[in-house]
């Protein structure tokens, strides 16, 4: 185990690479949170002005990485007791979907494995990337070198590196305040391990450098629809009504009501005019708008009625025909996700001491059905495939809403009464046809 010297120098040599990526992750995550960012504007502008400007963010790349990581739900996975002494016990089922969408959003998150106190249990805990920083020895190690995560500042940490932190190597855990390079209060607990217990979840599978988000490729085309909101909140404010205007002789203090008729009182041979300017037309800057979101859904591979709302009498092809695109993005997503995954959990079959369940690499975790099918088109393939002997567990995973243990218990159920039909079939059979 370190103490405080020599943790302080191997958190020092990091704390520079560490600010560097996570500033990075924090200007992508303002971004995928709708703010206005580095946006120009004319010197001298008003308050109404700025305040258009502020409301003309929004969050559709959060919608975005919300709609593809909602594909992406865990429901199962191969060894049913890892499964729930791991995954269940820690509320994974609920947890999972932070570290999903922050995978999906930032390129990656992580997961954080530790033996129990007294029962030989795992806690498995989400951490998210905005505060971790893990250091790993060669880019294609399961587990990093060295980790450092920012658990929150205290109350008198006046700057960023002034909190409360954890960190992680191959023998154990440290709590401790202050600055990583000056650490105060350590606290060091061994785990037991001969690596450090961090997983981290990526959402692309990188040949080099680090994970890709799934919605930064979409950052210059939502700065375009801030744009174009911006101009459409202009027009609503100030071309959407028709100004008026006067012209010759003294208008005097014109005053416009509903019920009023203007005038004004003007002097001998003077002629004085009134009229109004064309109103602008939103509806070509809300069809400029709505362009840019399908250019955002087409690069970020969302179905354009999931940003836009707009579903009119669209058939059942014809909806799985606008989220095919979706489906084979979101089967991208689990690919690599899915690797992440599977190793939290054989590493938490290794803590456990349950060695054949942390070597077993073709265990698999299993997806939830986000089909968009419908309970009739489910049912007539369900019916005709078990005519040909597919396998009922596999079967009932198809129907929308149905877990992975829903479809096995009920699979059971199913080929229990099948027998039992066989059997009181051929009981009532007479003994002839019985024997042939």
């Amino acid at each position: 185990m370190l103490d405080e010297t020599e943790l302080g120098e191997r958190c020092a040599a990091v704390m520079k690479d560490a600010r560097q990526e996570w500033m990075r992750l924090r200007n992508l995550q303002r971004h995928i949170d709708g703010k206005v960012l580095r946006t120009w504007m004319p010197d001298g502008a008003d308050a109404e002005y700025k305040d258009l400007l502020d409301k003309s963010g929004g969050p559709w790349l959060g919608f975005s990485r919300d709609a593809i990581a909602q594909g992406c739900r865990i429901n199962g996975y191969a060894n049913e007791d890892i499964w729930n002494r791991v995954w269940r016990a820690n509320g994974m089922d609920g947890r999972q979907g932070v570290s999903t969408k922050e995978a999906v959003g930032l390129g990656k998150s992580f997961l954080m494995l530790l033996p129990a106190d007294g029962d030989q249990g795992v806690v498995m805990r989400p951490m998210s990337a905005h505060n971790t920083f893990a250091v790993y020895a060669d880019p294609w190690d399961d587990f990093p070198e060295f980790v450092l995560y920012r658990v929150g500042a205290t109350k008198q940490g006046p700057t960023f590196w002034n909190s409360q932190w954890y960190a992680f190597d191959s023998e154990g855990s440290y709590r401790f305040d202050g600055s990583p390079s000056t650490p105060q209060n350590l606290r060091p607990t061994p785990h037991g391990l001969d690596f450090a217990p961090v997983v981290r979840i990526s959402n692309s599978l990188a040949s080099e450098g680090e994970p890709q988000s799934s919605v930064e490729p979409g950052i210059p085309i939502y700065k375009r629809i801030v744009d174009a909101t911006f101009a459409l909140q202009m027009i609503q404010r100030y071309g959407a009504f028709p100004q008026k205007w006067g012209a010759g002789g003294t208008l005097g203090e014109v005053r416009v009501a509903i019920d009023s008729l203007i005038h004004a009182p003007g002097e001998a041979g003077e002629t004085v005019r009134f009229g109004t300017f064309e109103a602008a037309d939103p509806t070509k800057m809300v069809a400029a708008l709505e362009a840019h979101v399908k250019h955002l859904a087409a690069v970020l591979q969302v179905p354009p009625h999931y940003l836009l709302g707009a579903v009119v009498n669209m058939s059942a092809e014809g909806i799985a025909a606008a989220e095919s695109g979706y489906h084979r993005n979101i089967g991208d997503r689990r690919d690599a996700l899915g690797e992440g995954y599977e190793l939290a959990l054989r590493t938490g079959a290794r803590i456990l001491g349950e060695s054949a369940a942390a070597s077993a690499l073709t265990d698999q975790v299993s997806w939830a059905n986000v089909q968009s099918w419908s309970l009739a088109q489910v049912s007539d393939a369900i019916s005709k495939l078990d005519v040909v002997g597919a396998d009922l567990g596999r079967l009932f995973q198809m129907l929308p809403g149905w877990s992975r243990q829903d479809a096995l218990e009920s699979a059971g159920s199913a080929k229990d009464k099948k027998m039992l039909r066989i059997a009181a079939s051929s009981s009532s059979q007479p003994a002839s046809q019985a024997l042939s």
